[in-house]
């Protein structure tokens, strides 16, 4: 039967006011709202307040200068030293003097972002060409093009350097692509930071939402009566939200390859391997939550708070380089840090397992930590 009547603002304040005594009583809830939006703000504030800086860079400057005659009077030029020296107090780059190759070895380590290699005949070209000969001085870089966003800064800083020290014009860079050659579309740099959120973000929510949901809705009493211990009620729990997660990661593949054409430059069968133990350390680290958790909100309000602070510290949405020294400390104890580095690894670069034992190891490590956890935190029993 539906309700008559005058439409009652009275009522209306009623029920605000009973909900908001409701949220009032329940004080864990209360703290997570007024905590989560301020730690948030705090993170992204130190994470975003600045420009993307020291990003590593190796030079190797052959210039040999030139000479030129003024009648009698010579002037010796070396507009290669002015480039570096340029680049040198370009707070977007850090320099490190290298020889070209060993500095395209670092990039392809994962050292450094780009190798710069100005030629022996930098400052004579440039000198001839001003004389009034049809030359072009070259310089090459060898780049990381796995991060748009790094790859945009240190090309900006080095035609920033080259403008700074005679203009425009007269100087051609020849940009060459680390991992393969390739430059890579938002797409292929996309797909990794998209496993990474998956896995963080609706593993750790699911997971949540249906284990403290067994608390709120009676289940967990009915199995503290079944012999099922607590470790076997865990590895049920994760053994199923191990095998969503593998559904999710194959999907966002599935979708990335067979539809869009990204590539992948590394070993699939290794990176499902990546993909299987970052989801284990999610759905132990959920079990482990839950513990703190009454209800499904508190839960629901726990995973903005770890996946927002994680996209912040990982180097998702700036190079983890450019945060202040004390935050990159912080931000190397994230599990998100390391996934990206694995998926980055595997699908852009190419990397085989060696390469990444020290991202399997930090993220196997951080997943044992938390079934350690779990395990010692979940209950056979009810409470007394």
């Amino acid at each position: 039967m539906s309700k008559t009547g005058n439409f009652s603002p009275s009522r209306v304040i009623a029920v605000t006011w009973r909900v908001l005594k409701q949220i009032s009583r329940d004080r864990r809830t209360l703290g997570l709202m007024i905590f989560i939006p301020a730690f948030i703000m705090l993170i992204f504030g130190f994470a975003l307040g600045g420009e993307i800086k020291n990003l590593p860079v190796a030079v190797d400057n052959q210039d040999l200068g030139y000479t030129a005659q003024t009648g009698q009077d010579s002037t010796t030029f070396n507009f290669g030293d002015s480039v570096l020296s340029s680049l040198q107090t370009d707070e977007r780059v850090k320099v490190s003097i290298e020889i070209f190759d060993s500095g395209k070895k670092s990039v392809d380590d994962g050292i450094s972002y780009a190798a710069i290699l100005i030629p022996e005949d930098f400052s004579e070209t440039l000198i001839l060409r001003k004389a009034g000969q049809n030359l072009n001085a070259t310089i090459t870089i060898y780049i990381d093009g796995t991060k748009p966003s790094i790859e945009a800064t240190i090309l900006a800083a080095l035609q920033g350097s080259l403008q700074d020290t005679f203009g425009t014009g007269g100087v051609v860079v020849d940009t060459q692509f680390a991992f393969g050659g390739v430059e890579l579309s938002g797409l292929d740099v996309s797909i990794p930071l998209v496993i990474s959120l998956v896995l963080t973000h609706v593993i750790l929510l699911i997971s949540l939402i249906i284990i403290v949901k067994e608390k709120t809705a009676g289940v967990l009493p009915r199995l503290y009566a079944t012999p099922l211990s607590a470790i076997e009620r865990l590895l049920g729990y994760s053994l199923a939200l191990l095998l969503l997660g593998m559904i999710m990661t194959s999907i966002v593949l599935f979708i990335g390859l067979g539809i869009f054409g990204a590539i992948v430059q590394g070993n699939l069968a290794l990176l499902f391997l990546g993909a299987l133990l970052f989801a284990l350390l999610n759905i132990f680290m959920a079990v482990f939550l839950s513990n703190f958790a009454k209800n499904e909100l508190q839960a629901v309000q726990m995973v903005p708070l770890i996946v927002l602070t994680s996209m912040a510290l990982s180097g998702t949405l700036i190079p983890v380089v450019s945060l202040p020294e004390w935050v990159q400390t912080v931000a190397k104890v994230i599990p998100m840090y390391h996934a990206n580095i694995l998926f980055e690894g595997i699908m852009l670069k190419g990397y085989g397992i060696s390469s990444l034992a020290p991202q399997f190891a930090i993220i196997g490590g951080m997943a044992l930590l938390f079934f350690v956890l779990a395990a010692m935190t979940v209950k056979d029993r009810m409470p007394d």
